[in-house]
């Protein structure tokens, strides 16, 4: 049997939440049998600016046919009906959720730190036209999260199922002592953690006026996986961490007392799901969290990106060691249970082979 994995970068190369997820997609089909290729921007034909989104052009005009295709988001624009007996989209986060009901300013668009021509880009040629391709030609569609199934189900008539990225089992809990010996970071402090780069969408201007207020009290930490794009100076006086590898990322959880996500959009945020694994609580935005997390958040929500929010929560954190020791004890294990690879590869043979 063959199968083909459509991504817009290499995963070998960038260990993204989505490339993480491929990855254990190719593990799970090689379970079944499956011999796997991959195609990424890097070993397909590029045609101007655009080219990663080409990625599904590159497997319609191969000679190849598969007997499962599977594209995540928008690198399935191009690949028409008939390369692969079965089509599936896992889509990880829409466009057109993020813009929807939004009236952007230019304003917005400088906090965005893009140009016009970026935004018309994303709103509606990403949006409207490359996600309506890939969900229309998809025989199943699945999604990382209950609510972005519900909104691809008011844009298209398909068979839609939820299935929530899986955490590695790497995050746990670690013996915090050590690992802030080993920063030379006080056993004591009250450290703070931003998982992000320093733009708009992750909040980072939420974040720059969080440290603002509380850097006598709290020892900030931010972790980039990715680099860092132009939209915000670095904030100084904090510990950063640049190009993280993903298997670094579970010390850098344990070193904090809890994380700040002031994301402006999410599909399904492994950053949240990976810092509860480990035992470390989330504070973050309703608009965000889906449905399948959101008992395991239960007073750490804010209504709206009010620093004001943040900083109460954050409060209740400082104030109540006991809460802590919960997340360690209690919703760590529940997160690596609720969300194991076990599980997901269950759910997933389910979808794609039945």
């Amino acid at each position: 049997m063959q199968a083909v994995i459509l991504n817009l970068v290499d995963p070998f190369k960038f260990r993204g939440g989505i490339e993480r997820v491929v990855l254990h997609l190719m593990d799970m089909l090689s379970e079944e049998g499956y011999s796997i290729e991959l195609i990424h921007a890097d070993n397909s034909q590029k045609i101007g600016s655009y080219s990663p989104y080409w990625v599904g052009r590159q497997a319609y005009f191969s000679e190849k046919s598969w007997d499962l295709a599977i594209v995540n988001n928008l690198s399935g624009l191009g690949l028409f009906p008939g390369k692969a007996k079965k089509t599936v989209a896992i889509i990880h986060g829409l466009y057109t959720e993020f813009f929807e009901n939004r009236v952007i300013s230019e304003e917005d668009i400088q906090e965005m730190g893009v140009d016009y021509w970026e935004y018309l880009v994303n709103r509606y040629l990403n949006g409207y036209l490359a996600e309506a391709f890939v969900l229309n030609s998809a025989d199943l569609i699945i999604a990382v999260c209950q609510r972005l199934k519900e909104a691809i189900q008011r844009q298209v008539e398909k068979h839609v199922v939820a299935i929530p990225n899986p955490v590695d089992p790497i995050f746990q809990p670690m013996d915090k002592k050590k690992i802030r010996e080993m920063y030379n970071i006080p056993k004591d402090a009250l450290v703070g953690l931003f998982v992000g780069r320093n733009d708009y969408t992750k909040g980072y201007d939420v974040f720059r006026e969080l440290v603002r207020h509380t850097y006598k009290d709290i020892l900030w930490v931010q972790a980039i996986s990715s680099g860092s794009s132009d939209s915000y100076e670095p904030v100084r006086d904090i510990i950063a961490f640049r190009e993280v590898s993903f298997e670094e990322m579970p010390i850098i959880y344990n070193l904090a007392d809890f994380l700040v996500f002031p994301s402006r959009y999410e599909g399904f945020a492994l950053s949240i799901l990976e810092a509860l694994a480990c035992g470390i609580p989330v504070i973050t935005s309703k608009s965000v969290v889906s449905e399948e997390i959101i008992d395991l958040l239960n007073g750490f929500l804010v209504a709206e990106l009010s620093v004001e929010e943040f900083l109460r929560r954050i409060e209740v954190i400082k104030k109540y060691k006991v809460i802590r020791d919960h997340y360690r004890e209690y919703i760590s294990k529940e997160v690596r249970r609720r969300f194991s690879i076990e599980l997901w590869k269950e759910r997933m043979r389910e979808a794609l082979l039945s």
